[in-house]
């Protein structure tokens, strides 16, 4: 998680470990879904290659 920059690093906390819905994490960060979405998508890109994991 070291590896996020510290946007990607909220929104993925409150999704995954929070257990906020993408639309929820949306709300409390006051963004627009899509914004949320891609920081989501990115983090998780971040962190499968920050694992070495081949796609």
């Amino acid at each position: 998680m070291a590896s996020l920059t510290a946007i990607q690093r909220e929104a993925l906390t409150l999704a995954y470990f929070g257990g906020y819905t993408q639309s929820q994490v949306a709300q409390l960060l006051k963004l627009p879904l899509g914004t949320v979405k891609t920081r989501i998508r990115d983090g998780l890109i971040g962190l499968r290659d920050a694992l070495g994991v081949e796609a």
